[in-house]
């Protein structure tokens, strides 16, 4: 694992409707609840049990939905849900200080 890129996901499980199982190359591993996207915009695709379970990663750890990658989520958020961790903590400073 290259530390100076978030951990990436290598293996995803739909499980239970809107609920993934996630394991990362760092180790961390768990389930992450997606019931507060289900409802929104192209989302609501999940309501079929089917196309949710169709949930795979695709080749640089993003997970997709679909034979076609129709739908598609950063698996970076869902790190930082499992790990309680913020995004300044998998990058942290120094960071250019924006002046204003």
């Amino acid at each position: 694992m290259d530390v100076s890129l978030p951990p990436q996901a290598v293996e995803v499980e739909a499980r239970q409707q809107f609920k993934l199982w996630i394991r990362f190359d760092d180790g961390v591993s768990g389930i992450v609840d997606l019931t507060h996207w289900s409802n929104r915009g192209n989302f609501a695709a999940w309501s079929d049990a089917a196309f949710f379970e169709t949930a795979h990663l695709r080749p640089y750890g993003a997970i997709a939905w679909g034979d076609d990658d129709a739908l598609e989520l950063d698996s970076t958020a869902m790190y930082l849900d499992l790990t309680g961790k913020s995004f300044e903590d998998l990058h942290p400073k120094p960071w250019p200080e924006l002046v204003g």
